[in-house]
């Protein structure tokens, strides 16, 4: 057992002021106030610092120069966790974006021959494609888009195991199709869709959404849309807090009306976290201008900020609390794998993902699954 002492520490609600964190193996075992504790031999002193739950990106395609699609390889992974940890983010979901067959079968064993992935920070695939709308592809080569079949979708519940979020069109998806997914435990999401309020209304189990606003039909007077099915229905919803993808004053919108169903994503591909300009963007060149990543036409293709930079973001430019920043990136993620008892917040049980930042919300040392990292 070690500690962390001489923190503030946000348990998920509030910040409590001189505490001590013990840590046994990659679990928190007490949050204690430093006039308290009786410490271990083992201690690290984090005064002036604030603790909180490690990020969790739901979204993240690539970061520190990888791309997943590019190279499906450990390799890749190892890399884009460092980048993480970096950035103060613990855990995140590797998202492999519309592609040929093979490569998803590629990407899907690949994963399952990783032995300890959640010591790594990994809770399973996100495949965001390529089972979504042709007309709100964005990005996505639409070459690879197709129907989601039953055989394939077997094929996909087969491997529930390495597969955490699946993101799709809802109107171009059977209701059976998205029961055997979901019967086998992987969270369907709606994104990259074309449907109207009642094509959404008409199905059941889709539980997430898939970067807000972005790649969906917009609220209207007459046609709430994919929107303001959200905002309605009000699934757990994905955002990209880049001042890009949406403006801060759409990302405060959303917050109001969605509170702890709304969260934090990156949704970062190869430049995140380096000062690249260009990029292979699954066999397209991208390029980064003003902090935008984009094809030359000017489609936006992927996102070069970081969870950290969201964050700040969150607090400096939408103007929420910190606290409620610090859910949206921890928190708020955890409840939409359904996961939150274990992950997500500071307290006596859960993993040991712990981020320590300075009063300036810069990342300080990181611990990861209870092991510090930097």
């Amino acid at each position: 057992m070690f500690a962390i002492t001489n923190i503030d520490v946000f348990d998920g609600q509030h910040i409590l002021n001189n505490q001590a964190i013990f840590v046994e193996g990659d679990t928190i075992h007490s949050v204690v106030p430093m006039a308290e504790a009786s410490l271990p031999e083992k201690t690290f002193n984090g005064n002036g610092l604030t603790a909180t739950a490690g990020f969790i990106d739901i979204q993240l395609n690539g970061c520190g120069g990888v791309l997943l699609n590019t190279d499906i390889q450990k390799k890749t992974l190892d890399i884009m966790n460092q980048t993480n940890l970096q950035n103060g983010t613990t855990q995140y979901l590797p998202t492999f974006i519309t592609s040929g067959n093979d490569s998803m079968r590629k990407v899907i064993d690949m994963v399952g021959d990783i032995e300890n992935k959640e010591a790594e920070g990994i809770l399973g695939l996100h495949l965001e494609g390529p089972f979504i709308s042709k007309e709100k592809k964005g990005a996505h080569d639409p070459i690879h888009i197709r129907h989601l079949d039953e055989v394939t979708a077997y094929y996909l519940a087969d491997h529930a195991d390495k597969i955490r979020v699946i993101t799709l069109a809802p109107e171009n998806t059977a209701q059976s199709v998205i029961d055997i997914l979901t019967q086998a435990g992987i969270t369907v999401s709606l994104g990259h869709t074309n449907a109207s309020y009642d094509e959404l209304n008409a199905k059941q189990g889709i539980t997430m959404a898939t970067h807000l606003y972005n790649a969906m039909t917009p609220l209207g007077s007459r046609e709430p849309g994919t929107v303001g099915y959200v905002f309605d229905k009000k699934p757990h919803a994905g955002i990209i807090v880049d001042g890009i993808h949406s403006s801060y004053a759409s990302v405060r919108i959303a917050q109001q009306l969605l509170g702890e169903k709304l969260f934090m994503v990156t949704d970062a591909v190869t430049p995140a976290g380096t000062d690249l300009t260009e990029y292979d963007m699954a066999g397209i060149k991208g390029y980064v201008t003003d902090g935008k990543c984009h094809y030359e036409d000017g489609t936006i293709a992927g996102a070069a900020i970081t969870m950290i930079e969201g964050v700040r973001n969150l607090i400096y430019h939408v103007g929420i609390s910190r606290e409620e920043a610090f859910r949206m990136a921890s928190l708020y993620p955890a409840k939409a794998l359904n996961i939150d008892h274990c992950y997500g917040k500071i307290g006596a049980g859960y993993k040991a993902n712990i981020t320590l930042l300075t009063s300036n919300n810069e990342v300080h040392t990181v611990y990861q699954m209870g092991v510090k990292q930097i």
